[in-house]
Parts: C-alpha cells; sequence; structure tokens
C-alpha cells in the first residue's frame, strides 16, 4: 500500500484525501435516499389508496393528521431519549435501525389493507360493519408516520457524534442535496410504474438499504467523548412540555416569522393531501378510484411532484445569491407569492399540461420554504438557545398541519367534493404569509445570517 502511494504525484495524492474525507459526510447523507422514498409515497400515493378503500375528502384529511401529529409528540421524545442512550451499537443508529424497520413494516402491510381487512373482519368475534380495510390503512400510516419521525429525529443529531466540526457543515450540505435528489428519484419512479404493490415494496427496499449503508457505515464515537457532562434522561411529560412552553420564551420578532410560517404550511398542507386524488378526478375526468384513467392521473400526479423537487433542487443554488442583492425576506415574500398565485391557479387547471407547469412554478416557493425561514429565524434567537426555539419551529409547521387536516376535507365534503377548493384555501392562506412576513424585520442580507 505505502509503495503505491508513494508512486502517486502530489495532486493525485491530495484529490484521493479530499475523496476519503468527504466519504462519511457521503455515507451518513446516504440514509435520507430512504426517508424520502418514504414521505415521497405518502405524498403521491396516501390519498389514492385511501380513497379505494371508500374514504370521502373529510375522512381523508382527518387520517391525515398522523404526519403534524406525531412530528410533534415523536420527535422531541425520540431526540431527547437518544441524547442520553448508551449501546455498544451507539446513541442514535438503534433509533435510526428501529425506525427504518418500523417503516418498511409499514410500507409492505399498507398496499395490503384491503386484504388485511378481510382477514381481521372473518377472524373477528362479532360482525364488522365499518370499512375493515380503510381502518387498517388510516392505523399504517400512524405506525408509518411515527416511524419515520423514530428516524429522523436522532438523524440530524448523529451528525456531530460522526463527524468531526470542519466537516459538519459538508454533511449537513450533503444530507441536502441527498434529500433533494431522493425526492426527484422517487417521484419519478412512481410516475413509471401503476403497480401499487410494487412501488410500496420499493420503498420499504430503498429505506432498509439506505437507512443500513449510514448505519454500518458510520460507528458513533463512546458518548464519553461527545459530552463533556452526563445527559439525564427526563419524562416524556417534561420535553413536552419544555417543547412547548418555549413557544413563550420566543423573541418577538421570531415569533412573528413563526405564525407567518405557519400560514405557508397551511397551504402546503392542503397540496399535499388532496393534489393526488384532484388529478385524476378534475383533470383526467375519472370516475371510480379502481379506473384505468383514475390510475394515469395518479401516476401524473407524480410527475408533477417530480416537477416540483426537480425546481426546488435547481433553484436552491440561486437563493443565497438572490437573498445577497435584494434580501431574504423579499426573496422568500416573492417565492411564496408565486406559489399562492400557482396554487390558486390549480382550481380552474382543465389540462395536465397546465397541471404540470403550476407545479413547476409551486416548487420555487417550496425551495425557499426548506431554508430561508431558517436562516431569518437565526438572527432573532438568543445564543445558547438556538437548538430549542428550532425544535419549536416544528410546532408552526405541524400545528397548520393538524388544523388544516380537521378543517378542509369537511369543506370540501360540504361543498360537493370537488377538491379544487382545498388549492384556493391553501393558496389564500400563503397570500396571508407573504403579506405576514412583511411584518418581520430583517438584519441581514447574508442567508448564512
Amino acid at each position: 500500500m505505502s509503495d503505491s502511494m508513494s508512486s502517486l504525484s502530489p495532486e493525485e495524492s491530495l484529490s484521493i484525501g479530499k475523496l476519503s474525507r468527504l466519504a462519511r459526510p457521503a455515507n451518513l447523507s446516504i440514509g435520507f435516499l430512504g426517508i424520502q422514498f418514504a414521505w415521497a409515497l405518502q405524498m403521491g400515493q396516501m390519498s389514492p389508496l385511501l380513497e379505494r378503500l371508500g374514504s370521502e375528502p373529510w375522512l381523508t384529511s382527518m387520517i391525515w393528521a398522523a404526519g403534524p401529529v406525531t412530528g410533534v409528540l415523536v420527535q422531541p421524545i425520540v431526540g431527547t431519549l437518544s441524547d442520553g442512550h448508551r449501546s455498544a451499537f451507539g446513541r442514535r443508529r438503534p433509533f435510526l435501525i428501529l425506525g427504518a424497520i418500523l417503516t418498511a413494516i409499514s410500507l409492505i402491510l399498507m398496499p395490503n389493507s384491503a386484504w388485511l381487512g378481510e382477514w381481521l373482519a372473518n377472524v373477528s368475534p362479532v360482525a364488522l360493519t365499518f370499512p375493515v380495510g380503510l381502518l387498517v390503512a388510516a392505523t399504517l400510516l400512524w405506525v408509518l408516520d411515527a416511524s419515520i419521525n423514530i428516524t429522523q429525529g436522532p438523524y440530524r443529531a448523529m451528525v456531530p457524534d460522526v463527524v468531526g466540526q470542519e466537516q459538519q457543515t459538508t454533511a449537513y450540505a450533503l444530507m441536502s442535496l441527498t434529500i433533494g435528489l431522493g425526492a426527484v428519484a422517487a417521484f419519478f419512479i412512481a410516475s413509471q410504474i401503476t403497480d401499487v404493490h410494487l412501488l410500496f415494496y420499493l420503498g420499504a427496499l430503498a429505506m432498509l438499504f439506505a437507512m443500513g449503508w449510514t448505519v454500518f457505515t458510520c460507528p458513533e464515537k463512546p458518548l464519553e467523548d461527545t459530552l463533556e457532562e452526563p445527559v439525564s434522561k427526563p419524562s416524556v411529560y417534561s420535553v413536552l412540555s419544555k417543547t412547548f412552553q418555549s413557544v413563550g420564551a420566543m423573541p418577538q420578532e421570531a415569533l412573528k416569522l413563526c405564525v407567518a410560517h405557519s400560514f405557508t404550511w397551511f397551504g402546503l398542507m392542503c397540496l399535499f393531501v388532496f393534489f393526488s386524488v384532484f388529478v385524476p378526478k378534475q383533470v383526467f375526468g375519472a370516475v371510480g378510484a379502481d379506473s384505468v384513467l383514475y390510475q394515469e392521473g395518479v401516476r401524473w400526479a407524480s410527475w408533477c411532484y417530480c416537477l416540483m423537487n426537480l425546481v426546488c433542487f435547481a433553484f436552491s443554488p440561486l437563493i443565497s445569491p438572490l437573498c445577497h442583492a435584494l434580501s431574504k425576506k423579499t426573496v422568500h415574500q416573492l417565492a411564496v407569492l408565486c406559489m399562492a398565485v400557482s396554487m390558486m391557479s390549480l382550481y380552474v387547471m382543465q389540462t395536465p399540461e397546465q397541471v404540470l407547469i403550476a407545479m413547476g412554478v409551486i416548487g420555487i416557493g417550496w425551495s425557499t420554504t426548506l431554508s430561508v425561514p431558517f436562516a431569518l429565524l437565526t438572527e432573532h434567537l438568543p445564543r445558547g438557545k438556538e437548538g430549542v426555539l428550532m425544535g419549536t419551529f416544528n410546532i408552526f409547521i405541524a400545528a397548520p398541519g393538524v388544523l388544516c387536516s380537521f378543517l378542509v376535507g369537511p369543506i370540501i365534503s360540504a361543498l360537493g367534493g370537488n377538491e379544487g377548493y382545498a388549492f384556493l384555501i391553501g393558496g389564500a392562506s400563503i397570500l396571508i404569509s407573504a403579506l405576514l412576513l412583511s411584518q418581520v424585520t430583517e438584519k441581514s442580507k447574508s442567508i448564512a445570517g
């Protein structure tokens, strides 16, 4: 080995050294490919699957409350538990493995909900008159969301345990890159495959392989090497209590931003819940969730999500220079306005191509929503409390999702079942977000804050 290395030129040795230093951050980011496949399947396939099992807009909307509810409850608890966990396998990795396995099991069972419902009805000692398959799918969705959050909670926290301080920025950047590529790849595959069973099985395989790769290529440091003081294990109540109490501890400007951001996420939740059933029924004119036309519409919805994420991925490098030239707030306001107008225009879209273009424009707002608010928020957080208050920021993402789940679906059902109304409501909410952003004070133009 030493003889072969000595024969290399200094430039070649330097290149090999750089690749070696990138190996661990790259391995660390691979797991997000699996997570993105799971999220993409939920976003693109879950509402159509529920409709095939007999769900209606008001019920589909309420079932979707699983995501935001489990996000608020599970992530803080699991993240805190992983802080003080001790095992020969590491602090975070046992949670990553558990979450990946539970996610894969949920994905495998999900397309078999109808069969599982029939089996439960047959073995039940009493007659079941409700659609058991739909109940199974709803339950599995809650398990799926909780499982993904078990993985996501400790995942980002694992970065400082695995890579040095000088590589942490690289690791987070590669994670963002992997998230974008994973979303595009997942929706592209979903746009090519109509077999729902195969899609969910591929998602389970992707989750196990990607997370397994990260877990087995990224050993953690011993707990004592990463902490100055022993970590106590607080109760579940204390973790949740601290999370919600920190809302009141937020500086006024940070709170303004959180409120504005919550209206954006209310609108996005309207899109995520209803878009994949809006396209086959209102754009393709499909009658019946089992028709070929309905399947084609669901595939086209995946194409639209693919383009939205591709635009998001392509626009991301432009955000920093645009923010420097204008301001973070101005760039985000303009992007959010584009997203609001495009979302409301979906209500009158009549061709698949028009819907595709609108979703591409929404990708611009999606890109800034995933980055700029966090940069604005860091300007107004007191030193030493960034972690707690960043976690609190998630409440303003999850709470609007819960509200949307329990409010928008019943409204659509009351108005005749046209999912296009969700986009009028969601677009109006995002417009309010753009207006509220005007009240937020910005300290610097730099995206780095």
